[in-house]
């Protein structure tokens, strides 16, 4: 299957009577991946090379407005069918719910980064290493009207807030850093002190104090 990605998620398509045609993408490992596209709507599909995963991610020109691990290619095939019909991104969540909340699709559709972005974190339906690691602070994080004000963001492995919504980010506020134990942080201040590491309420106290006024 991992040879033809195409040509496995074209018989799930065939078995289903969809009528898409799978092709694979314009890349260096095209022969795991496929593609199908109704107008500026497509569905991209990529093949894990160690493992069974399938990865989707559902777009309308260049935005990616639903993304996810489908459990099978008949799951994948169903979900791009129905956002290839036309479907709103939170139809398709509430059917798909491996792609995300409807929460987080409405927000990505409406291009409200910030909220997106908190919902990514807090869900991590993705199961992204590095919301993983930031799990236990961002699930109190996620609570606190001052921090959801404000832009998360992710650098390498550490989180840092912005109070503006796109590039070039703001870089005069708290940044978290997990620590090599599980559940615990690493808070840097704006006076640039690195301070002892605690665990996520007293990561969240350390934060909130250092906010600007």
């Amino acid at each position: 299957m991992v040879g033809d990605a195409h040509l496995a998620w074209q018989a799930e398509f065939d078995r289903g009577e969809i009528p898409l045609r799978a092709c694979p993408r314009e890349s260096e490992n095209a022969h795991r991946t496929a593609t199908v596209g109704n107008g500026e709507l497509c569905a991209d599909l990529l093949l894990s090379p160690w493992e069974r995963k399938f990865y989707l991610a559902l777009r309308a020109g260049r935005s990616t407005l639903l993304q996810g691990h489908a459990a099978d290619l008949a799951a994948a095939a169903g979900a791009a069918r129905l956002w290839l019909s036309g479907a709103r991104p939170g139809q398709v969540a509430a059917v798909w719910p491996f792609l995300g909340s409807v929460a987080l699709a409405e927000a990505r559709e409406r291009g409200d980064r910030r909220e997106a972005s908190w919902l990514w974190l807090y869900e991590n339906h993705g199961a992204n290493p590095i919301g993983a690691r930031l799990r236990a602070f961002v699930a109190l994080a996620f609570h606190e009207p001052r921090l959801r004000a404000l832009l998360p963001y992710t650098s390498h492995w550490t989180l840092r807030f912005s109070t503006k919504q796109g590039w070039p980010f703001s870089l005069d506020l708290p940044v978290v850093d997990p620590a090599p134990t599980p559940d615990r942080y690493v808070v840097r201040t704006r006076d640039g002190r690195a301070h002892d590491e605690t665990d996520a309420a007293g990561a969240l106290r350390l934060v909130l104090a250092d906010l600007p006024g």
